[in-house]
């Protein structure tokens, strides 16, 4: 099977940035503490996709993103993925736990789940410090 895209929304606060926990009754990563992400449909822009999702998952309209980077993960469930990664620069609204569990602010990478999301924020503040 073809690996699906994902889209990977990051936003930061200070040193903290936003995560979600998964809700137990979802199908792929149940429980997981991660970055807000959801698919692309098909024929969609990647951009249109994170302002769509980032809108249904936080009820936030993003304005202004930057792309971090794209990675290749295999979900819980064996679905492969291509996550295309963007830190959030300006938003309008208040994020809200609309299809998660929880979100919270973390400012500890050892808290998440994903090793894959861990790394997505190491390569976003490399390359906050290169510019």
């Amino acid at each position: 099977m073809e690996p699906v895209n994902v889209v990977v929304g990051i936003i930061v606060q200070g040193k903290k940035f936003l995560v979600e926990r998964r809700r137990m009754d979802k199908k792929i990563d149940p429980g997981i503490i991660c970055l807000p992400a959801g698919h692309v449909n098909s024929g969609e822009d990647l951009e249109d996709a994170l302002k769509r999702e980032m809108l249904e998952e936080l009820g936030i309209q993003v304005k202004q993103m930057t792309f971090v980077c794209k990675n290749y993960y295999v979900a819980s469930n064996g679905e492969k993925q291509h996550a295309y990664c963007y830190k959030i620069t300006d938003y309008d609204g208040e994020p809200q736990c609309i299809e998660a569990a929880e979100i919270f602010w973390e400012d500890d990478l050892n808290n998440m789940t994903l090793d894959i999301d861990k790394e997505t924020i190491r390569k976003m503040q490399r390359l906050k410090e290169s510019h």
